[in-house]
């Protein structure tokens, strides 16, 4: 990783194999200038290790401020969740062609979507409290499509290098 900009000693470190064409190796860490204040309302999650597996049909649940339909004029005031499937590639290849790889998983497709807004927020799994990063969705915020997320288990060996060395 590499770092993309330093800001009032905020340091946003992205990837540098990032490809925009595909949206692979989609992932960004910020190191922020001092700790997050935990309390009942924010709490971390854990990161998942290079060897978990996360199977299609296991639930997961996405959280953004994303507009909570495609014609919406405004973002909701409180953080949305919902819960989704997660969908193997052959299935998602279905939906989405050519631009399903390995360096994704996917969820969705279940009557609710991540929409416009929540690209960015997280898709955590119940084995551990373990999340992965929001990649690409729907424009349309179609509930029948599933949003594509990074895979956190193949991004991992470059996040701890990162944590390792700042």
């Amino acid at each position: 990783m590499e770092v993309l900009r330093v800001w009032n000693d905020m340091r946003v470190f992205t990837r540098p194999q990032w490809n925009s064409n595909t949206i692979e190796n989609e992932i960004a860490l910020i190191k922020l200038i001092e700790p997050a204040s935990l309390n009942t309302h924010v709490s971390p999650v854990c990161l998942a290790e290079t060897s978990d597996e996360f199977v299609p049909g296991m639930t997961c649940v996405t959280s953004g401020w994303g507009v909570t339909r495609c014609n919406a004029l405004f973002t909701p005031n409180k953080l949305q969740q919902v819960a989704l499937p997660l969908l193997s590639n052959q299935d998602c290849k279905s939906y989405w062609g050519s631009n399903i790889h390995d360096m994704t998983i996917r969820a969705g497709a279940a009557d609710a979507s991540p929409c416009m807004g929540d690209s960015g927020g997280p898709l955590v799994c119940q084995k551990g409290d373990v999340w992965t990063i929001v990649s690409w969705g729907s424009s349309r915020c179609d509930t029948s499509i599933p949003g594509v997320y990074g895979r956190i288990t193949e991004l991992r060996d470059r996040v701890d290098q990162i944590l390792a060395s700042n």
